[in-house]
């Protein structure tokens, strides 16, 4: 976009805006979207197709853009990035000590089939890494702890599934890394079967614990998936 466009799409936002803010009624701050619309309409009386589609394009661009939103929100989700390649760049190692698996050694340790475990995976009660990750490259890896023997597969299944669609990763992350509202444990150390006390109902409420903060976490990490 040249300087002159630039320019007059920011004095035709800027219109916009305050023809918003005029029009509001006494006492409100916001505006409802027919309020926005008008503003627009009349911002841009009078342009040609051609500028209206430029304008147009432009306001969606610069709505994108990391300083349209809450500064803090920005810096989180940055810190949220900067997390996900700093573990995909551990791969090689995370692979070398047997954290990360592949399919075939899974389906041994665990008992079940190849195709078992696409099911799972479908159903999003386990996870692959992505293949970004280092060391990854075309192979699937698993992390292992689904099929050690101090967790339950149902519960880590659970948690892995209430995490939902987001990043292999992210959720890799979760699991491994302590939490403040987990007493600054991380869900694999609280979700041991080993040395359990309290009997089955006080681990049921340790896994709700963990459930809950599985879906604060999903609700902080940014919706799109990194790609290196």
């Amino acid at each position: 976009m040249t300087s002159a466009q630039f320019l007059s799409s920011y004095c035709i936002f800027s219109a916009a805006v305050g023809a918003s803010r005029a029009g509001l009624p006494s006492g409100r701050a916001d505006a409802d979207s027919k309020a926005v619309a008008k503003a627009f309409k009349e911002a841009t009386k009078g342009l040609a197709r051609s500028d209206l589609a430029s304008i147009t394009e432009y306001l969606h661009w610069i709505t994108t853009q990391p300083g349209c939103v809450e500064s803090n929100l920005t810096q989180a989700y940055a810190t949220e990035f900067r997390l996900d390649r700093a573990m995909g760049r551990r791969g090689p190692e995370l692979i070398e000590d047997g954290t990360l698996i592949t399919a075939t050694e899974l389906c041994l340790r665990a008992g079940f089939t190849e195709a078992r475990l696409l099911e799972l995976v479908r159903e999003r009660k386990f996870f692959t890494m992505p293949h970004w990750v280092d060391g990854v490259f075309g192979d699937d890896y698993y992390p292992a702890f689904f099929a050690e023997s101090q967790y339950d597969p149902a519960c880590l299944a659970a948690v892995s599934k209430g995490l939902l669609g987001i990043d292999g990763v992210r959720k890799f992350r979760f699991f491994t890394t302590e939490h403040a509202d987990l007493g600054n444990q991380t869900p694999l150390k609280i979700l041991e079967t080993a040395g359990a006390h309290g009997g089955a109902v006080a681990y049921e409420q340790r896994l709700e614990q963990v459930l809950l903060a599985a879906k604060q976490f999903r609700r902080r990490v940014p919706k799109a998936r990194l790609s290196l």
